[in-house]
């Protein structure tokens, strides 16, 4: 078996490509750039789906590891003419999950194997419950477990349209939905409206981060990592909900010394 990890932005490749130094990776271009890497690596373009399989043959690759942010394609970019192939025009009218899952039926007509991201990392998920429980007071412990259960059954009821994996929620209020703009600059707009208008209330917003219903787990699994929680932190959320099996971490001993010193609540569910 040789594995070749399929590398979109973010420093979640960076670490698995690190922890599998023998795994070939297939770099995105403006996601990903070889020289990151000290591993055997190429890159190619997303809008070049023979491209990838060429390469993945030319390199003897039997299974695909996907990790990292992958930006859907513009229409402005996307070059439509009668070379394009069918993969990439489908997949403009699709949601993420339904995408993906036909990125994965192309890999498999190709003789090529998705496997679990979270087979490729030791440790990547927080256990049941608050991390580091004793810093946190009782009231706010009961707002969190609160909006926890408000905001996964909210994500749970959208899982139906495919829609995003996160939500920011207080008290029953819904302050943003991830969509197109991902997680990130959802944060941003969210943090946006709380510090406008909620800025006196006794505790900040929460991000809720779970897979979706029928999620791919083999394909597009919900992750974390430290930048992504400082944002959080500085723009005044008190907490973020994760699955204890679901959400991956990034460089999870880093996030928890973050944690630790500036005493930011992780609940996993």
């Amino acid at each position: 078996m040789k594995i070749a990890i399929i590398a979109g932005s973010g420093d979640f490749p960076i670490q698995i490509a690190k922890e599998n130094p023998d795994a070939f990776v297939l770099c995105i271009e403006d996601h990903s750039s070889t020289s990151t890497f000290k591993n055997d690596s190429e890159v190619i373009s997303l809008n070049d789906p023979l491209s990838w399989i060429l390469a993945l043959r030319k390199n003897k690759i039997t299974h695909l590891v996907m990790a990292g942010k992958i930006n859907r394609i513009s229409n402005e970019k996307f070059d439509d003419n009668e070379f394009s192939h069918d993969l990439i025009k489908k997949t403009f009218s699709l949601g993420d999950n339904s995408a993906l899952n036909l990125i994965e039926n192309f890999f498999n007509e190709n003789g090529f194997e998705i496997i679990p991201v979270r087979s490729m990392v030791k440790d990547c998920f927080f256990t049941k419950g608050f991390y580091k429980e004793e810093f946190f007071s009782k009231k706010f412990k009961d707002f969190v477990i609160q909006n926890a259960r408000f905001g996964s059954n909210f994500l749970n009821q959208m899982s139906e349209f495919d829609a995003g994996q996160s939500v920011v929620v207080s008290n029953t209020i819904v302050y943003a939905i991830e969509a197109l703009e991902g997680t990130d600059e959802m944060i941003i707009r969210a943090g946006d409206l709380y510090n406008n208008y909620f800025k006196n209330s006794v505790f900040g917003p929460v991000l809720i981060k779970i897979p979706k219903l029928n999620q791919n787990f083999n394909m597009d699994l919900p992750v974390i990592g430290l930048e992504t929680i400082k944002r959080c932190n500085e723009l005044g959320f008190s907490s973020i909900v994760l699955s204890s099996k679901g959400t991956l971490i990034a460089e999870i001993d880093v996030v928890k010394n973050y944690l630790k010193k500036n005493k930011f609540c992780i609940f996993a569910i």
